[in-house]
């Protein structure tokens, strides 16, 4: 079942407009007699004012509107004035201050009333995206009755926590259908994981028992032969090295399957992922220009996605923010400018836009040999054989 679009038009004036005219000028209602007297700063605080309720959903701001007091009852109403200077240009300004709001925009619906009548006016449902939201200078304001004041720190914090739960949430859901999809792809992988377990551990402990039982024989033939006791005792020696190179092998096996598990690498990246927010941090926490608030919200971006279902596509990004966190140790006084922090990031964007693994390294293995064939294929730390032993050659 899908919600139909709401109009955002109407050739007289709507139910809803009617009603927001009765009910007069309050926290949840604004008039306004001309586009002009609207601001960026008006339509970030009544979405402040949304996010802070959780009862209301919407606020609405009507342009074209003069308010109206009964002398009586000291209650504000409002009547339609009309927009002199067109419904289109009123519209195009609501539309270009709703994109000034920060630091997203806020949801701004815009309803056209009365279109055929001679005092047109627009009725503007106002909505928070990310709150809190501010103006270009940085307030944070929100409505108290027909009057404007800056947000407190509670109230902020309850607004944060409240928009880090709905992203969790959002997040969550994702994630729970892209573990679905997964485990359906997992399934069918289980007997290549049968067979590397085999090949890797199943393998390797059937050789260790064998080897172990001959150390033992070995032991027991030394003990019982006086004549063969140096012979044996040297045997059995050697076949308890073998076992403790067999033991030491297969422990690292052991570690390197665990490690390389989904948790496992999906936990690296998320450490080195907070490693360079605190180095970014500690780099710029004293720089208060635009450039810095700029960067810090294209690093947390990045910083912020989510991590991949993949072993692979974690790993090497793993190894992209070591290289980066390598290249600012590297630098003077271990500490990176904000001109570096610029570069590497756009560099990282740039890779994870378009993910590849990194090329071979190809030494001058001609230019090697032509110097000192000798040399090279003597040393055993000279590039040509260290490249020969790369490729397995003897």
């Amino acid at each position: 079942m899908t919600n139909e679009p709401k109009p955002s038009r109407y050739q007289e004036i709507s139910a809803e407009a009617q009603r927001t005219l009765i009910l007069g000028e309050s926290g949840r209602f604004e008039f306004k007699r001309e586009a002009e007297a609207v601001s960026v700063k008006l339509l970030a605080t009544l979405a402040n004012w949304v996010a802070l309720d959780p009862e209301q959903e919407v606020a609405h701001l009507l342009v074209g509107v003069d308010e109206v007091e009964d002398e009586a009852t000291g209650l504000v109403s409002g009547e339609p004035c009309g927009l002199p200077k067109g419904l289109d240009r009123a519209v195009a300004r609501i539309q270009d201050l709703a994109s000034k709001t920060r630091p997203v925009p806020v949801d701004a619906f815009i309803v056209e009333e009365n279109v055929s009548g001679d005092k047109p006016f627009i009725r503007v449902e106002v909505r928070p995206t990310v709150p809190p939201h501010f103006d270009d200078e940085g307030r944070r304001q929100t409505r108290q009755g027909r009057s404007t004041r800056a947000l407190t720190d509670d109230e902020l914090l309850r607004v944060y926590l409240d928009r880090e739960a709905g992203s969790f949430a959002a997040r969550f859901r994702q994630t729970s259908k892209e573990l679905r999809s997964a485990v359906g792809a997992i399934g069918g992988q289980v007997e290549d994981v049968a067979a590397a377990i085999e090949q890797n551990i199943a393998e390797p402990i059937r050789s260790l028992t064998a080897t172990a039982q001959r150390a033992a024989d070995a032991a027991e033939s030394a003990e019982s032969s006086a004549d063969s006791a140096s012979a044996s005792a040297m045997n059995a020696e050697s076949e308890v090295s073998h076992v403790q190179q067999l033991v030491k092998g297969l422990q690292e096996v052991v570690e390197d399957i665990r490690d390389q598990t989904p948790d496992s690498v999906a936990f690296q990246l998320s450490e080195v992922r907070r490693k360079v927010w605190w180095n970014f941090a500690v780099d710029t926490y004293e720089h208060t220009s635009a450039l810095a608030d700029q960067l810090e919200e294209r690093l947390r971006a990045l910083l912020s996605s989510d991590i991949s279902l993949y072993v692979a596509r974690n790993s090497w990004e793993d190894g992209l923010w070591e290289d980066v966190l390598d290249e600012r140790m590297a630098r003077y006084r271990q500490r990176g400018t904000q001109k570096w922090w610029s570069e590497t990031i756009q560099k990282i964007e740039g890779y994870l836009s378009s993910p590849s693994y990194s090329a071979p390294e190809l030494p001058a293995l001609r230019a090697a040999l032509k110097v000192d064939l000798d040399h090279e294929l003597d040393d055993p730390e000279s590039v040509t054989r260290k490249f020969q032993g790369l490729l397995g050659m003897s």
